[in-house]
């Protein structure tokens, strides 16, 4: 089938050229906003096992976008003797690759004792990074009120508070 002499071809296929622009750009714009549901309040489901305290009662994703870098943990609980945190963090200013959370976050309990990570797992990822934040169970956690994630020096910002109210 050939052209017509109006050129409705042309027309018609720029339109499908506009209409596949569109769609790739609401599917980018989609995946750079992805981040952990937010979660307010009581958390509803079974206690974490294996951790006296169970669940946070505040909620299990905790954020803040101070400065550049939005960032969003939940936590995911017990893994195998050791408390997890799935971590997500997104800008559209820096590279993410050079932080290690392993290096620079630190586990605070009510008490001011503090925890360095175990494991920081993270794939790079440029502007939108994730991974899985492996700290230890903090001795007397059954009696903790709380516990704070405290993230230093994360794009200029001395430090983040993330904190789960465990009574």
């Amino acid at each position: 089938m050939g052209q017509d002499s109006t050129g409705n071809g042309a027309i018609r296929s720029a339109r499908w050229s506009a209409v596949a622009i569109t769609v790739a750009i609401a599917v980018a714009l989609t995946a750079c906003s992805q981040g952990f549901p937010a979660t307010t309040g009581s958390s509803t489901g079974t206690d974490t096992p294996g951790i006296a305290a169970g669940q946070p009662t505040n909620g299990l994703v905790q954020g803040n976008s101070d400065g550049s870098v939005a960032i969003d943990v939940k936590w995911a609980g017990e893994e195998m003797g050791s408390l997890t945190f799935e971590v997500s963090m997104d800008t559209h200013s820096e590279d993410l690759d050079g932080y290690d959370l392993s290096k620079i976050a630190v586990l605070r309990d009510d008490t001011g004792k503090e925890y360095r990570p175990l494991t920081w797992v993270s794939a790079p990822g440029g502007h939108h990074r994730s991974g899985t934040l492996t700290l230890p169970i903090p001795a007397g956690i059954g009696q903790a009120k709380y516990l704070e994630l405290v993230i230093k020096n994360l794009a200029d910002v001395g430090e983040r508070v993330l904190r789960w109210q465990l009574s």
